[in-house]
Formats: structure tokens, C-alpha cells, sequence
């Protein structure tokens, strides 16, 4: 017998799944399709197969609410672990950008140690360059060394 036939003498629409079920029941009964149609409708077929649907309803309904309080469950975790990397990565990078601002000022506090050192050096050039003078006009030839700062003097009398 076909779903089609089925349907147009028990007045019913079963889902492929079911009429598969009630197909084996044919089967295994030794009467023709009207007769076992008018019979499946007597003994509550459709009633039965309602209940077969309201229970497999609860079913999917239960396993729905389960899914939902696990995603719940599951969100709330992430949403914790989430504010809790955000927590850190936020002190992480608050604790980067102070070091970030003491290195500037180190920084900036070595630059001027540097233009006062480069200040002092060419002062220093200057005086030598005049005691140089002052020495060759005297006849004294001036040996320094700039590059070691506790150099010797060296004096050479011509």
C-alpha cells in the first residue's frame, strides 16, 4: 500500500517515519489494505500515533530547555572568563604604559645630562684652545687627551 492510499482511507496524514512503522504492520497482517486501514483506524491508530507525537513534543521540548540551560551555563562561563582577561590585559596595559612614561622621562632626563656634558665638553675645548694659544705664544707645545678624561699634561718646552 501506498503513503498516498493510506492517507486518502484513513482520513490521516502520518510523517514518512511513522507510515513506516504502520507499513511493517501491514505487512505482517494477512489482509487487504482496506480492511486493515478501517481496522488501524478502529483500534485508536490515530489516537496512538498522537500520543507517539505529544510524548516525542515533551521529548524535544526537554531536550530544548537541557540546550538552553547548557548555552546559559556556557555564556555565563565565557562572559566570566572574558571579564577576567579583560581585567588583566587592562592592568597589563596600564602597568606597560607607566613603565612607558618612566622610560620617557629617564629619557628625557638623559638628553639634557648629554647637551650638559656636549655644554661642558665645548667649553672645555674653548679653554684649551686659548691656553694652546697663550702656551704657543710663549713657545710651550700642549699635549691633551679629550678622549680620556684623567689624561696627563704633557708640556714641551721648544
Amino acid at each position: 500500500m501506498m503513503m498516498s492510499e493510506f492517507i486518502e482511507r484513513v482520513g490521516f496524514e502520518p510523517t514518512a517515519a511513522e507510515y513506516a512503522e504502520i507499513e511493517q504492520e501491514y505487512m505482517g497482517c494477512d489482509v487487504d489494505k482496506d480492511k486493515f486501514c478501517k481496522e488501524w483506524k478502529k483500534n485508536g491508530g490515530i489516537q496512538r500515533l498522537c500520543r507517539m507525537r505529544a510524548r516525542r513534543i515533551e521529548e524535544l521540548e526537554a531536550e530544548v530547555a537541557m540546550k538552553d540551560r547548557q548555552y546559559e551555563e556556557m555564556d555565563a562561563r565565557h562572559s566570566r572568563q572574558f571579564n577576567e582577561m579583560h581585567s588583566r590585559l587592562k592592568s597589563e596595559l596600564e602597568a606597560a604604559t607607566r613603565s612607558l612614561e618612566i622610560a620617557r622621562k629617564k629619557k628625557d632626563c638623559y638628553y639634557g645630562e648629554i647637551e650638559k656634558a656636549r655644554a661642558a665638553q665645548k667649553e672645555a675645548e674653548e679653554k684649551l684652545a686659548k691656553i694652546r694659544e697663550a702656551f704657543a705664544i710663549l713657545g710651550i707645545v700642549l699635549f691633551v687627551s679629550l678622549s680620556e678624561p684623567k689624561s696627563l699634561l704633557f708640556l714641551q718646552i721648544k
